[in-house]
């Protein structure tokens, strides 16, 4: 999920079987939907701006944030459906992640998102060179309050994760509530809200912020824009996922689990519908190229 920045005063999916796809195995993946949703403060604001036996209930996140107050330089079209990061099919570079044990405590989490930030930048540098896109590493923090970002009115449900301007936000008791301490729900968690940074170092956010309009938040218009931008980091959240499985750092069977377990039921008015959330997933992590990724070009009902 992402926020937008406060203002500052002065695949080929059919219409039936959309690409399989996300937070539990049934929990967590409703939780990382909701974390993939955390925070729903919209990059599409106005440009200015553990597995137990029963798997536990997905995580979410919010909708991605843009700074407000920025100038507009580009043309949505030549952003979103014609995007350099998903006209072609770019995979991401293998990684080796050497990873510290995650644990509870604040100091072991930060330092365990701050190494795997560091894991994705390496899988993404790549893909980022390729489109000619500039890389830049998103800063990590454990705390809930973003004051840059404002949260969307129509939110009711507390996303597990969230990213606004640059910063990837994971509320350690939000976190820990929602998916506990399950490395590779964590490592999911983060790949869905890096999609998000991916997003805004291709101006795809910007891009639908600029095509949002003046669209309020809770009009149809600005709710289709959000479920496309979800629903896309979903799917580059995948590919991390089958390159994670690959390395130590990933139990496969995991991996799998995850990938191909239903998304989160909150918030599917931005997040779209728990199916399409997993097909999107798995088609990322199936496919594992970005071209696999173009929700802006799928049918409306690949993105409900």
């Amino acid at each position: 999920m992402f926020r937008s920045r406060r203002r500052r005063k002065t695949p080929s999916f059919s219409e039936d079987d959309p690409g399989e796809q996300r937070n539990s195995p049934w929990a967590i993946l409703g939780v990382l939907g909701l974390v993939f949703g955390v925070v729903l403060v919209t990059a599409l604001a106005k440009p200015e701006g553990l597995f137990p036996d029963e798997p536990p209930e997905r995580s979410s996140t919010a909708t991605p944030r843009e700074r407000e107050g920025a100038p507009q330089r580009i043309e949505p079209a030549g952003k979103l459906e014609h995007n350099p990061v998903t006209d072609r099919s770019l995979r991401l570079a293998e990684v080796e992640c050497e990873l510290p044990e995650l644990t509870e405590t604040r100091e072991r989490m930060l330092d365990y998102y701050r190494r795997a930030v560091e894991c994705l930048d390496r899988a993404w540098s790549e893909v980022l060179t390729g489109a000619g896109v500039q890389r830049r590493t998103p800063r990590v923090s454990l705390d809930a309050r973003a004051p840059d970002c404002r949260e969307r009115s129509e939110e009711r449900s507390r996303p597990t994760a969230f990213y606004c301007s640059g910063t990837i936000h994971l509320p350690r008791q939000w976190v820990l509530a929602d998916i506990g301490t399950r490395e590779e729900s964590h490592l999911m968690l983060l790949a869905h809200e890096y999609g998000h940074h991916v997003q805004h170092l291709s101006e795809i956010m910007r891009a639908s912020a600029v095509r949002r309009g003046g669209a309020a938040g809770d009009d149809p218009k600005t709710l289709r824009l959000i479920r496309r931008l979800e629903l896309q980091a979903e799917c580059f959240a995948g590919m991390f996922m089958a390159r994670l499985a690959e390395t130590p750092a990933g139990d496969a069977a995991v991996v799998e689990r995850l990938v191909t377990a239903p998304g989160s039921t909150k918030m599917t008015n931005t997040h779209g519908s728990p199916d399409n959330q997993r097909r999107w997933r798995e088609a990322g992590y199936r496919q594992a190229n970005t071209g696999a990724c173009d929700t802006w070009s799928a049918p409306e009902a690949a993105v409900r």
